[in-house]
């Protein structure tokens, strides 16, 4: 589908990098001082002197190894004057030994329990979807001629999931319960490899990879790579090979119902990213909006791209011109992106960008879309207004 054809975006306007955290994952492997923690133990013991290790056989201790300082045993219970080191091995609680107690966030680690997978797919009914995630929140226009439907819990959880016959035929999601062939959201470069394998086709074959796309029997894979979090997982998009050749233009007709799906799909996935970074979503700015549509208007009329207008005009002079009030402000553009999936996930690996994107000092945001007819199709450019009034 080769969605990244044109990558051209630029910043402009204040912005202010608040902390960046994320959701709480379970590790593969919890360590304490190097050592791997186990399921079940509570804590260990450090030899300081000589000492023995007993076998519990049939209620009687006897002698079954002699151990040095230096030594550490991982402890999984405590009864008694004994510690209890697994395999029906006990050591005595004396001057001979240390006992230590993993810290609680340890603990918390060790024990915690992964999130259930969702349980829908390519192909599926629709059904399968609503079963579990309730009704969309709303539908959009997608490039496909077909409508998207959009899934969240105050944009915990998000989706965005188009249908044909009734039937999964698309779907994005920033979920990191959702599980295709194992892999999920903040999975690694690696991990996905180890269950797809290397053939795959990146964007552009650059580095650092941004977009891995594989060929699947029945559907193409993307999978989006965010850069600045140790090559992680950012997002999952599945397409239906029956949708991509229904539709075999790579550039969409110019529709204005197409330019506001792409609004409020846009709309969306900032929200989405700014709940999975833990900073507060934003409120529609309907006149910030139209500021942005207008400057995509202009830069795709005019054919140029740049913060300032032809005009000489400002971000912050547009802003004001069209009666938008702000204490703070910033612009990203993009173009030639022919979803916003992609225009998003790509501004989010742009250092600049991604910090107006989760920036704290914002409260609400503008976005306008326009389509600039080209001979394959049309070609989309991209305003996103963000203000604190």
């Amino acid at each position: 589908m080769k969605k990244f054809s044109i990558l051209l975006v630029l910043l402009f306007g204040l912005s202010i990098a608040p902390a960046i955290t994320f959701a709480a994952d379970c590790p593969d492997k919890v360590t304490w001082d190097g050592v791997e923690l186990k399921k079940g133990q509570i804590g260990r013991v450090l030899i300081q002197q000589p000492t023995t290790i007993y076998k519990n056989n049939n209620g009687n201790f006897e002698p079954f190894r002699t151990v040095k300082p230096g030594d550490n045993y991982r402890v999984y219970a405590n009864k008694s004057t004994y510690y209890h080191l697994g395999g029906g091995l006990v050591i005595k609680d004396d001057a001979s030994i240390l006992y230590q107690t993993p810290s609680k966030s340890k603990l918390s680690q060790l024990n915690c329990t992964p999130a259930p997978t969702t349980s829908f797919m390519i192909s599926d009914s629709i059904s399968t979807v609503t079963n579990k995630l309730g009704a969309a929140k709303k539908t959009v226009a997608n490039e496909f001629g077909a409508i998207t439907g959009i899934y969240h819990n105050n944009y915990d959880k998000f989706y965005a999931i188009s249908t044909l016959s009734n039937k999964i035929s698309s779907l994005y999601t920033k979920d990191k319960s959702f599980q295709v062939n194992g892999i999920s959201v903040s999975n690694t470069i690696s991990q996905l490899e180890n269950k797809f394998g290397k053939s795959y086709e990146t964007s552009g074959n650059t580095y650092p990879v941004e977009i891995i796309t594989y060929s699947t029997p029945k559907y193409e894979a993307n999978f989006f790579i965010d850069v600045h979090n140790d090559n992680k997982i950012s997002a999952i998009y599945l397409v239906d090979y029956q949708l991509i050749n229904n539709n075999p233009n790579l550039y969409p007709k110019k529709s204005t119902t197409l330019e506001t799906g792409y609004e409020n799909l846009l709309f969306d996935l900032i929200n989405a990213e700014r709940k999975a970074h833990g900073v507060q979503v934003l409120q529609s700015a309907p006149k910030a909006a139209d500021v942005a549509r207008k400057h995509s208007a202009d830069m795709g009329k005019n054919d140029y791209f740049n913060h300032n207008n032809l005009k000489g005009e400002s971000p912050f002079d547009r802003l004001e011109k069209g009666g938008v009030q702000f204490r703070n402000a910033g612009e990203n553009i993009a173009m030639g992106y022919t979803d916003p999936y992609f225009a998003h996930e790509a501004l989010m690996n742009s250092l600049g960008h991604r910090k107006n994107v989760i920036n704290t000092a914002y409260t609400h945001v503008g976005v306008g879309v326009y389509f600039v007819k080209w001979t394959h199709g049309s070609i989309p450019y991209y305003t996103q207004n963000f203000i604190k009034p």
